[in-house]
């Protein structure tokens, strides 16, 4: 298990130390990954890493593992394997994949070459995928064993692979903070010739994204979703959660989520939610309004 920094207290109450890999700082999905992969080959040797999530929603978990044992058998293989999904909507905040030719089928499960990756789409391009039956989307779960993946980062980004190597060899935390913050979409699946789609045949969502609270929280009658100590007039299709220990009040808003917290307030136009990844990235937005 791989756990950034703000993580590591809570889960030390959880788990023995010696089953977290700790990030000394936050440097996407291709850098953890990398980390991961060195420290579990160097100390237990080659083996079947399966990398999960932890805020998607699946179900049930017979099937999912039985994806999982079959993405084993294909990762022994040496392939790269990511499990798709049959998309329910034209969802612009998610990863979709195109098929191509079947290269294996066993037991009701049949894994995919992947034609392209396309990385959160506009609504019509999503659309379109959505009714071509050709996409899936991409849950974001992989499979691979150790050496396969970290041959295809130290192929596609040396960069990262040197410096988490260094990184795990000096313990000095410079090393990992220098490495590119990147994806391990786009560092290595969608360049690798060695990928394998499996097609899911479980349930899943992503819910690590406010907008989820629609799909699975009660709606009043204007539409909107009210979580905490919040009141207010003509508001409509909003999301409001108050984790805040003062009232908050709002009034004539529309198409919003709002989040009050003990660290600061979120307000956010819906259709940018699945984006708000590029408000983080940008820091702190000062006050002098930039």
């Amino acid at each position: 298990m791989i756990l950034p920094v703000e993580l590591r207290s809570r889960a030390k109450v959880y788990l023995g130390k010696e089953n977290i890999i700790y990030e000394p700082s936050r440097r996407n999905t291709c850098p953890a990954i990398c980390l991961g992969a060195m420290t579990i080959l160097n100390k237990y040797g080659n083996g079947v890493l399966h990398i999960i999530p932890a805020d998607h929603l699946i179900e049930p978990r017979e099937k999912f593992i039985d994806c999982l044992k079959f993405g084993s058998r294909l990762a022994q293989e040496g392939m790269l394997v990511t499990y798709g999904i049959k998309p329910t909507r034209p969802e612009t905040g998610y990863g979709y994949i195109k098929l191509k030719r079947e290269i294996f089928q066993k037991n009701r499960l049949t894994a995919f070459q992947a034609a392209k990756f396309t990385e959160k789409p506009s609504l019509s391009k999503a659309k379109r995928y959505l009714s071509s039956g050709s996409y899936l989307w991409n849950s974001g779960i992989f499979t691979f064993c150790a050496r396969d993946i970290l041959e295809e980062i130290r192929r596609f980004n040396p960069r990262i692979y040197n410096g988490v190597d260094r990184y795990l060899k000096t313990k000095l935390t410079k090393y990992y903070n220098q490495v590119p913050n990147i994806s391990i979409d786009y560092g290595v699946m969608e360049q690798s010739k060695r990928i394998a789609i499996v097609k899911a045949n479980f349930q899943w969502d992503d819910v690590g994204s406010w907008l989820a609270l629609d799909r699975y929280f009660k709606k009043d009658k204007s539409g909107n979703i009210i979580i905490g100590d919040a009141k207010g007039l003509e508001i409509h299709n909003t999301i409001v959660y108050n984790d805040y220990n003062i009232p908050l009040r709002i009034y004539g808003v529309q198409n919003l989520i709002i989040v009050a917290g003990q660290k600061g307030i979120l307000v956010c136009d819906k259709r940018f939610a699945p984006d708000l990844k590029k408000l983080l990235a940008a820091g702190d937005i000062k006050r002098k309004g930039g």
